[in-house]
């Protein structure tokens, strides 16, 4: 479904378009599948804007990249994404999972003594980094900038030591005023395949990544406004995916476990209320925004830096939760083994067991499901981008 809840999204709109892509882990293969099929439609479509955060990230940064139109940028996105494995993604062999079981259970029972192993993660995700080495061509960002093909790219991440967000910003065309909340600051920069797992790494599940002197983790942990970094750098009208569901209020009453939360539920909420919520609280604010710039004189909203901002939302027409939960046996058998431990099998919706899955064939489902969605609503996206 869509949504506009900056302003009618069916009717013509102006100014500079940005892209903002959202985390969700495997789940950003949705995103994919909406983006390939407007670069069917729209093969020369210009975006001067990329924001992304979290998996999000990853496919900005394939986008800003890719020397090649849109159509082509996204057509080779898809076959990436459908080429992807756990493994790719992942070590799933049981030696890599029983080390880090060792490690972890070491450092809690060590106490804190220098003779304790070091925990860092729950995975190793060297085999991402080697697969965003082979895929991106990060000295190509600087080179589209140039040529005008795209004017800015900002990837958002965590810093663990201040605990404030950070906007990494590649580019020269800083229209807007940067951020000035002590939570959060922008960073310009050349981005690297570092930025980009920075932005990725879920914390505990994924390690964190060191830029200069600081570690960081996925930015979607400390930002409540994702739409803010498009704003900030320009951006009139937002289109923006969202890996949410909207249930009927049926379904919303159902509930998915009638027993005690194993961590597998609770696991999902978590991660949930983190790529999901923070997406829908965001463009409620926008709407009262948008509201208010409407009802005020423009010397008080100029004074004030407030400004309209159009906004188009696509959301999933299938619960993604309960679609993961038909893909759980595709699992690596010790992954498998380790997800079941959380009780994954005693719930109805497999949210948590949603991001992990980077199998083929879940992959394949997610990218079809976001192509069939976009060409449903075709003349809304239409409307709104061109």
């Amino acid at each position: 479904m869509t949504e506009g809840p900056g302003g009618d999204a069916g009717d013509a709109v102006e100014g500079k378009l940005a892209f903002a892509l959202s985390g969700g882990g495997a789940r950003a293969a949705y995103q994919t599948g909406v983006l390939c099929h407007i670069g069917e439609r729209l093969p020369r479509l210009r975006i001067p804007l990329l924001t992304g955060v979290s998996a999000g990230a990853i496919n900005v940064g394939f986008l800003a990249s890719y020397r090649g139109d849109f159509r082509q940028a996204t057509r080779a996105l898809r076959r990436r994404w459908l080429s992807l494995t756990s493994e790719e993604v992942l070590r799933t062999n049981p030696t890599s999972l029983l080390k880090v079981g060792v490690r972890l259970g070491g450092s809690l029972l060590g106490g804190g003594s220098g003779l304790s192993p070091e925990f860092r993660s729950l995975v190793d995700t060297a085999p991402l980094r080697s697969f965003i080495e082979r895929n991106l061509v990060m000295g190509a960002i600087g080179e589209r900038i140039g040529a005008g093909f795209i004017e800015a790219i900002g990837l958002t991440a965590m810093s663990y030591q201040t605990g404030r967000a950070v906007l990494f910003v590649q580019g020269e065309s800083l229209s807007r005023p940067g951020p000035s909340s002590s939570h959060y600051r922008l960073v310009r920069t050349n981005i690297s395949v570092d930025h980009i797992l920075a932005s990725a790494s879920i914390p505990l599940l994924f390690p964190a990544v060191k830029l200069g002197q600081q570690y960081y983790g996925d930015g979607s942990f400390r930002t409540a406004a994702p739409l803010a970094p498009a704003i900030h750098l320009g951006a009139d009208r937002i289109f923006t995916i969202s890996a949410r569901y909207r249930r009927s209020a049926l379904e919303a009453r159902q509930p998915d476990t009638t027993r005690y939360p194993p961590p597998a539920r609770v696991l999902g909420l978590l991660l949930n209320s983190v790529f999901l919520d923070t997406l829908d609280w965001d463009a409620a604010a926008l709407r009262r925004i948008n509201h208010l710039v409407g009802n005020l004189p423009p010397e008080v909203t100029e004074r004030q830096g407030l400004r309209h901002v159009d906004l188009l939302i696509l959301r999933p027409s299938r619960d993604i939760g309960r679609l993961a939960r038909e893909f759980e046996i595709e699992l690596p058998r010790a992954l498998r083994f380790l997800v079941r431990g959380l009780g994954t099998q005693g719930i109805r919706n497999a949210d948590f067991l949603s991001y992990l899955l980077f199998e083929s064939e879940y992959i394949r489902a997610l990218v079809e499901l976001g192509e069939a969605d976009a060409e449903t609503n075709w003349d809304r996206i239409e409307a709104f981008l061109t």
